[in-house]
């Protein structure tokens, strides 16, 4: 039994030295891996964090989205890749080996450069990036077609002139030649009566006294007929240096007076003509319907069918439509003229009114409509009025298409008022900016009008040209 005991006490402390030793080895291992767990714990956090400094975790989720499809080794190169395609897009030069930062810098330094060198003109407003690359292009564009459009029209105009000029010298050397000619005739007889005197002297030193005598008295006769083809050359020439002086004076009214303005020329274009008279009821009647657009309350100016209209639109009469037909309308007569009556197959014009088309005007300045002197505080928007009542359109600013600038007078720049006047009067300062504002874009209309060649009308023109004055002066 000792023996027994013995036995089983042994196997008892192994198994306790056993239990022991595994006891501590499972305590070391789970220290070991407590510490190891810790250091993957803090280079996880480590890496969370640099991973959210570089970016947010909806970023991470969407980056395909925002990137695009993955091309390269990383997300991070892919970009990379981007921003210097985008660098050598806008530049056009192979971007340098540095940070993304240094090169958008130096992009927004050049773009900033570029934008500097921009003409005033190509300044957009209402943005303080600037206009961008693809914009400023497209400005570039619009300005030289533009400019193309307006060199055309210079050089149609141009061509126009230098036809009218050659034919003016045609006729000019061609009354030249007449006179050249009847200069040669007249030469031609005074050699011929040299000629004769010549051979009556050379008789005269052959013959005898009485045949002397005889000559002599022939000679007298061809030195009487010489002296008065001599007279007849004179006068000849007098003629000539007369019609010659003529012909420059007419040749330097044709200067003032032709070519007729080519801007203006859509003014001198008749809409219509009178087809008859009734002297009774002051009515006539005119070539032109409702087919052509023609409307009661229209009103045309009238001017002699055989002469020019007169520049200034100075008519003969003014008829106003108060009856349409199909071709034909019924207008009574609002001013005319005793000494120079409306006759049959007069023309009648008006500036606005075009049964083809719209035409487009700008307004600016101040205008007087009565001629009292004094501006009408609402005579802009009648002239914008009486254009938009008779089919016309009116624009702010002068453009290429526009047809007609209806120009008054020069608005008024108010002084700039003083702390105390701002004090009485709180809109004092904004009546003053307004009138800069109006005489600036007045003077803009004015210059844009001449640099686009665009024909320009005062108020007393433009009446003129529509037959409304004596309707205006009335109102």
């Amino acid at each position: 039994m000792a023996v027994a005991r013995q036995g089983q006490s042994n196997t008892m402390l192994y198994t306790v030295i056993t239990f022991v030793a595994l006891f501590l080895i499972a305590g070391i291992c789970a220290v070991v891996f407590y510490i190891k767990a810790e250091d993957w714990r803090n280079e996880t956090l480590a890496a969370q964090q640099e991973l959210s400094a570089f970016a947010t975790s909806s970023q991470i989720r969407d980056i395909a989205t925002i990137v695009g499809t993955k091309t390269g080794d990383s997300r991070l190169s892919q970009l990379i890749g981007c921003t210097d395609r985008f660098y050598t897009l806008l530049l056009g030069i192979v971007p340098p080996d540095t940070s993304a930062e240094i090169k958008l810098s130096q992009a927004e330094s050049k773009y900033a450069d570029a934008l500097a060198k921009l003409p005033n003109d190509m300044a957009v407003v209402g943005d303080a990036n600037g206009p961008g690359t693809l914009a400023v292009m497209e400005m570039y564009r619009s300005k030289l077609i533009q400019k193309q459009e307006n060199m055309e029209q210079l050089a149609k105009q141009l061509a126009d002139l230098q036809d009218e000029f050659e034919i003016g010298k045609k006729g000019a050397t061609e009354r030249e030649a007449e006179l050249r000619t009847q200069v040669a005739s007249v030469q031609e007889q005074a050699d011929s009566v040299q000629k004769s005197y010549d051979q009556l002297r050379e008789l005269m030193d052959k013959k005898t006294t009485e045949q002397v005598q005889s000559l002599m008295q022939q000679r007298d006769d061809a030195i009487t007929e010489k002296t008065q083809s001599k007279q007849e050359l004179l006068a000849a020439m007098s003629k000539l240096n007369i019609t010659q002086s003529r012909l420059a004076d007419a040749l330097s009214r044709l200067e003032i007076l032709k070519p007729r303005p080519k801007e203006d020329i859509a003014a001198y274009q008749p809409d219509g003509h009178i087809v008859s008279i009734d002297v009774s009821t002051n009515i006539v009647f005119i070539d032109i319907g409702s087919d052509a657009k023609v409307y009661p309350g229209l009103t045309f100016s009238v001017y002699d069918r055989n002469t020019p209209i007169p520049t200034d639109g100075t008519n003969k009469a003014e008829i106003e439509v108060f009856d349409v037909d199909k071709n034909t309308a019924i207008a009574r007569i609002n001013k005319s003229s005793k000494r120079n009556p409306i006759t049959e197959g007069d023309i009648i014009v008006n500036l606005i009114w075009d049964s083809k088309a719209t035409n487009r005007f700008v307004v600016a300045g101040e205008f007087d409509f009565n001629d009292d002197g004094v501006v009408d505080g609402d005579g802009a928007s009648k002239v914008k009025q009486l254009i938009e009542n008779w089919g016309g359109k009116v624009e702010q600013t002068v453009t290429i298409d526009t047809d007609f600038v209806v120009l008054g007078v020069p608005p008024e720049v108010k002084k700039k008022p003083t702390l105390d006047e701002i004090e009485m009067d709180p809109m004092a300062n904004d009546k003053y900016d307004a009138s800069l504002a109006a005489s600036k874009h007045y003077q803009e209309v004015k210059e844009q009008s001449k640099d686009l060649f665009i024909p320009m009308f005062g108020i007393k023109r433009f009446l003129n040209f529509v037959g409304y004055e004596s309707v205006a002066t009335r109102d």
